[in-house]
């Protein structure tokens, strides 16, 4: 019985939840039956007739939604940025079945609008998005995907330049002082970027304070070059030099058999070439040290006279890498003559800062060219053709501590060399160059290089001779450039050798594995041949054994006779 009354009971609640939805609608067609009945209200727009064009308003607002208003400023853009605005108004006027004056009163009445509500700006701006994105787009016929990455780069970049424009108008027009100060800071930074790969920024050349050409930072050679070039062409180069004066000097010699003794003569100091007097005693040079040596001496003539020499010496090693089986004195000489043709090269070349060392590797250069002479000189006449210049520029030279450059101009060359270079005759070579006006110093520069007899190496020297009357620079500084010169050549000189020597080595390898290359096949093709002619011959011998008749003919006689069977003859 307890389980028949909870089936019924659990049946009961079922279906009282089935009803109950028919319960609630019932219950509500019941409640609206008894709320009161309600009707539509039509609403119609009624113009003010003050408003009115005729009456002498302005016509009013103008009863559009939004979307209508946006519609009616992109049909003022179109009519603006059309090529005929007045035609393109009268077509559209016309298509609507309205006057010209009617359309161009309802587009000014929707801008009024559109300004006073405060909704003018963001409306033109989402207007003139969607033009562009129209206009960029093909008249919205093409998809996004036309609208490629260089283009929003483009567009990106453009919008960009546009905000800092008017951040900047902004800021100046608010500071005008610290602005006028900021541009003017920009302005010569960018003339610094762009000035400094082109002549090094220059900062003083022809002005009263200065001394001489100056740059900032290290000018290029090819710079240092027109530089130069353009002076010569301006008028001409002028020697710095003061006037040649003679001095009587006073030498002391020593013999091995006497006591040193004093010679007087007439030096002529100032002027071009006067570094021709001067003597160098190359037995003080040492190898792998630059020996500098200062005189401030006025009895000379000179004001200041710095000298620099080292001396070269063709190393052992060197010379006999990789000729283990050649004689000594070949190599020795071999290697006399590389080292000649090298310092002949150098000097050829004027290579003497092609490696400064240490700290000083971008605080000094030199370089020389050839310029045509105006004067009518012969053609066949070379040397007269060409005038030979040199420029340096060297770190603390010029004003401030900056760069300073100094024109130069060859004063001679000498060079006593034998013709054969195994000749014992020791080489000499010697190239000076003076300053010219718009330097820093007033002096000549002389490059010596001289064979040593006693052992196989050259001594090298860089002289700076600065007369009396004559500006001079620093004591430092005159010891570093001539230091540094004649380390480089010194460097350069070495190298080169061993270049030489490593190619002539090189060649004489090839050379000797290719003839013996070619002496091998020779060798092999005659062993080839010999033992052919032996086949030959055996097979011959066999022949002749095997067969009886072998070396006998006797002729049979039907080779003689016709095709038709009777002999012709």
């Amino acid at each position: 019985r307890k389980l028949n009354s909870r089936r019924h009971g659990t049946v009961g609640r079922i279906a009282l939840l089935c009803l109950l939805p028919i319960l609630l609608q019932c219950t509500t067609l019941l409640l609206l039956q008894h709320l009161p009945t309600t009707s539509a209200i039509e609403a119609t727009f009624t113009p003010n007739p003050q408003d009115s064009i005729e009456n002498g308003g302005d016509g009013g607002p103008l009863p559009v939604s939004m979307q209508q208003r946006r519609q009616l400023l992109e049909l003022e853009a179109a009519i603006v940025n059309s090529q005929d605005p007045s035609g393109t108004i009268q077509h559209v006027a016309q298509q609507n079945g309205m006057s010209p004056e009617e359309l161009a009163g309802m587009l000014e009445r929707n801008r009024r609008d559109l300004q006073e509500s405060g909704q003018l700006e963001g409306m033109i701006g989402e207007v003139n998005a969607a033009m562009q994105a129209q206009g960029g787009g093909g008249g919205g016929r093409r998809s996004m995907a036309h609208a490629t990455l260089p283009r929003r780069i483009l567009s990106l970049v453009v919008s960009i330049i546009m905000t800092l424009f008017k951040t900047a108008s902004l800021q100046i027009s608010r500071h005008p002082r610290q602005s006028s100060l900021l541009a003017m800071l920009l302005a010569g930074t960018l003339l610094a970027v762009h000035n400094a790969p082109k002549n090094g920024i220059v900062i003083s050349s022809s002005l009263p304070f200065s001394r001489g050409h100056t740059t900032l930072l290290e000018p290029p050679m090819d710079y240092l070059e027109r530089y130069s070039v353009n002076s010569w062409e301006r008028g001409g180069w002028i020697s710095s030099l003061p006037e040649p004066v003679e001095v009587i000097t006073t030498q002391s010699t020593k013999k091995p058999s006497s006591k040193s003794n004093k010679k007087k003569h007439k030096v002529v100091v100032g002027g071009v070439g006067m570094t021709q007097s001067l003597e160098l005693d190359t037995l003080n040079a040492e190898e792998e040290e630059v020996a500098v040596q200062t005189s401030r001496s006025k009895e000379d003539g000179f004001v200041l006279v710095t000298t620099a020499q080292t001396l070269v010496i063709m190393d052992n090693d060197i010379v006999k890498d990789g000729d283990e089986n050649d004689d000594d004195d070949e190599a020795l000489l071999e290697a006399r003559e590389c080292m000649r043709q090298s310092i002949t090269s150098i000097f050829q070349e004027r290579k003497f800062s092609e490696f400064i060392p240490g700290k000083n590797s971008h605080s000094l250069k030199f370089r020389s060219f050839l310029v045509a002479s105006e004067e009518d000189v012969d053609v066949d006449d070379d040397e007269d053709a060409f005038t030979e210049g040199g420029v340096i520029a060297m770190k603390l030279l010029g004003d401030f501590g900056r760069y300073g450059v100094q024109p130069l101009c060859i004063s001679y060359e000498t060079e006593d060399e034998a013709e054969d270079d195994y000749d014992d005759e020791p080489l000499v070579h010697c190239v000076a160059f003076h300053t010219l006006t718009g330097g820093h110093f007033d002096g000549e520069l002389r490059f010596l290089v001289e064979e040593t007899t006693n052992d196989l190496g050259v001594a090298i020297s860089v002289t700076l001779a600065i007369p009396s009357g004559g500006r001079a620079p620093p004591v430092r500084l005159a010891e570093s450039m001539v230091s540094s010169l004649t380390q480089s050549i010194a460097q350069s000189s070495q190298i080169r050798m061993k270049q030489t020597l490593s190619r002539r080595r090189q060649s004489r390898s090839y050379r000797a594995q290719a003839s013996g290359r070619a002496t091998l096949r020779r060798h092999l093709r005659f062993e080839q041949e010999k033992l052919q002619e032996e086949m030959a011959a055996d097979r011959k011998r066999k022949w002749k054994r095997n067969n009886p008749d072998a070396g006998h003919y006797r002729p049979s006689g039907h080779r003689l006779r016709s095709p038709g069977g009777h002999p012709s003859h």
